[in-house]
């Protein structure tokens, strides 16, 4: 009896031939008679098996009076098999390509209204996305949250904000979550990324040049189906709807995120009540106008130098004391927030770790404390600002010039 196999079939050798050419392999030299005697079959059904293996490279016949059969080197003859097959599916891969884009040409002409595309499968979606990106011009606008379908690093990213692409992303908290992220988002910003953070976002999507956009159709993993989105009124409502986000978001402070103590980020001096240290600059900050600018609170926070001590004024409501419009650029004493050159490059790394919305545990390993230790320092500045969640209290300081 011949030894059962289906293996090959992958390589177009049918379960029954393999059968055949195991019996060949295993015994060489066999003759015909004595693979019918095994198998049970007929001489000519195991004669044209022997035909069939012997086109594709695997059965040899023997010189001599007697036909006798012995298999090829296997290794050899499936490995050529296979090439065979992986030229075919690249052709095929080919057709695809060229079937594709007159779809797509055929389809964008017919609905000038724009089209959508189902993507089955998070391996679709992941090669949109990076196709998407290669194909940018102008603008990658990036809601950025769990789960992923590509690893965290963006290699494509780095090299597009250097040709002039602007990268624009807004994260949630959890985006920091894994090891290297805050690195990783340091680097990108240094290289040219704006982002921002909000506690939460509705969904995941990017789209390129406001033209295009790719997101999934839900988001609890694995994201097993996604859309993209070509030149419709869809894509417009999505780019309104970042841009709405993008004045309420927070921007992300990277350059407070270092370790304490590193000779590239000193501390800056306290001890002088002057104008605020270059890196406290309001200026500096998109959500903070610019220091001792008219009816701003940065401008009440962050006076310039020489205005510490306004000139006394008639008494007012208590409200007056605080208004900058009313000529007290100095918030009394009893003001809930400090004034930020009070506070040493600790607690600004603090506070910028709060906007960015991180979870206590990722705050607590970025600053090298336990959870406790950073439990009672959040407590303290909550209270300083007046603040009833961390969110709120990073949102606080940015606006505010703390950080």
């Amino acid at each position: 009896m011949l030894e059962e196999g289906r293996a090959l079939e992958v390589v177009g050798i049918s379960a029954f031939d393999e059968r055949v050419y195991r019996g060949v392999l295993t015994s060489p030299g066999i003759t015909v008679q004595e693979l019918v005697r095994r198998s049970g079959e007929s001489a000519g059904r195991i004669q044209s098996s022997l035909s069939r293996l012997r086109a594709k490279g695997l059965v040899s016949r023997l010189w001599g009076r007697s036909p006798r059969w012995t298999a090829t080197n296997p290794g050899a003859a499936i490995r050529s098999l296979v090439r065979g097959m992986q030229g075919e599916l690249d052709r095929l891969t080919d057709t695809a390509d060229e079937l594709e884009a007159t779809f797509r040409t055929v389809g964008q002409g017919a609905e000038e209204g724009g089209q959508l595309e189902v993507l089955a499968g998070p391996e679709e979606q992941a090669r949109w996305y990076v196709r998407l990106q290669q194909e940018a011009k102008e603008e990658v606008l990036t809601f950025d949250r769990p789960p992923y379908v590509l690893d965290y690093h963006n290699p494509l990213q780095t090299g597009l904000l250097r040709s002039g692409v602007r990268y624009r992303t807004i994260y949630v908290p959890e985006a920091f979550d894994h090891a290297g992220a805050l690195d990783e988002v340091g680097s990108l910003i240094k290289a040219g990324e704006e982002a921002r953070v909000l506690p939460e976002l509705p969904f995941k999507m990017a789209i390129v040049d406001r033209w295009r956009a790719v997101m999934p159709l839900q988001m609890d993993p694995p994201l097993t189906r996604g859309v993209l989105i070509t030149g419709s009124t869809m894509v417009m409502a999505l780019v309104e709807l970042f841009e709405r986000m993008w004045r309420e978001a927070l921007p992300v402070r990277p350059e407070l995120w270092r370790e304490l103590g590193d000779p590239s980020s000193p501390e800056p001096e306290t001890t002088d009540p002057g104008p605020p240290a270059p890196d406290l600059d309001p200026e500096t900050g998109p959500l903070s106008p610019a220091a001792g600018s008219p009816g701003t609170t940065a401008g009440a926070l962050s006076p310039p130098a020489g205005a510490l001590n306004p000139p006394a004024r008639s008494p007012g409501s208590p409200a007056d004391a605080l208004n900058p419009a009313a000529g007290a650029l100095n918030p009394p004493a009893t003001a809930l927030s400090p004034p930020a050159n009070a506070l040493g490059l600790e607690d600004r790394r603090l506070l910028a770790l709060l906007a960015a919305g991180l979870k206590d545990d990722a705050i607590a390993r970025q600053l090298g404390t336990s959870p406790r230790t950073l439990r009672r320092r959040l407590r303290h500045l909550l209270d300083e600002l007046n603040a009833e969640t961390r969110f709120q209290a990073g949102a606080q300081a940015s606006r505010r010039g703390l950080v």
